[in-house]
């Protein structure tokens, strides 16, 4: 994978516009390009994380500079939180647990709100939602219930969580039978998923096996599917941007 270049790390001189946008108890920022687009990037941070986790300077100035040089297609990105106001506990277990509960959240409440806050309704095939770590299984469980909802879908080292915690590592093949009987149940739409993790990522135990056993279904997965690993990628941030400076540009394509 390419490395960020220096230069993209420092504040671009025609920046996007970050907005937060409340419902209830609760909050999602939203990026704005600076040229208008009929894109959008719904963004799910890691455990322990928030709405602010991805928009940290590093992210941000990346996002700016990719779009003013022409690196990637404009686009609106929208980071919601998966926990509850009041939640607390944000170990793996109760993570996982809010992971599933806002799968209802996000279709009801976010992904209307913020297109009703841009202007504009997305189709399908417009919408790219995205994860790392925890962000991760939010998106495996978006792909085997929102379809119908979603394109293109990117988890980064981050499993899916179906049949529990470390599912896709201990039980890989009735994992990746789970996520298949889904997308048949859905009607087996077109979409494009694209899986990314780190050679040394705590997350790689885990993800691999579930990867290697999606290949199994061609039919389902053929010319759909793209799995990469990053030779020596850890579990961070800085590592999940380099992914997404190298991945988004696919998108949307």
């Amino acid at each position: 994978m390419l490395k960020i270049p220096s230069e993209y790390a420092v504040p671009c001189e025609h920046p996007g516009k970050i907005t937060t946008v409340t419902y209830g108890k609760k909050a999602f920022l939203l990026y704005t390009p600076i040229r208008p687009s009929s894109h959008i990037l719904y963004l799910i941070h890691g455990g322990g994380g928030d709405e602010r986790t991805f928009f940290r300077p590093a992210f941000v100035n990346l996002i700016d500079h990719m779009i003013d040089r022409g690196d990637l297609e404009p686009l609106y990105i929208v980071t919601p939180n998966f926990y509850d106001a009041e939640q607390t506990d944000k170990t793996p277990g109760s993570s996982g647990k809010a992971v599933l509960k806002f799968q209802k959240e996000l279709r009801e409440q976010v992904i209307p709100l913020a297109e009703k806050e841009i202007g504009q309704t997305f189709d399908r095939e417009h919408r790219a939602i995205s994860g790392f770590s925890m962000g991760g299984v939010t998106t495996w469980y978006a792909f085997m219930g929102a379809l119908d909802l979603f394109y293109w879908f990117l988890p980064m080292s981050g499993d899916c969580w179906a049949l529990g915690e470390k599912g896709g590592g201990e039980k890989p093949e009735e994992t990746a039978k789970a996520i298949i009987d889904a997308v048949r149940r859905q009607g087996s739409p077109d979409f494009r998923l694209h899986a990314v993790t780190g050679s040394k990522d705590i997350a790689y135990p885990n993800l691999d096996p579930q990867m290697q056993a999606l290949k199994q279904y061609p039919g389902v997965f053929d010319g759909k599917l793209r799995y990469d690993v990053l030779e020596n990628g850890v579990h961070d941030y800085e590592t999940i941007f380099r992914y997404l400076y190298n991945v988004l540009p696919g998108v949307f394509h």
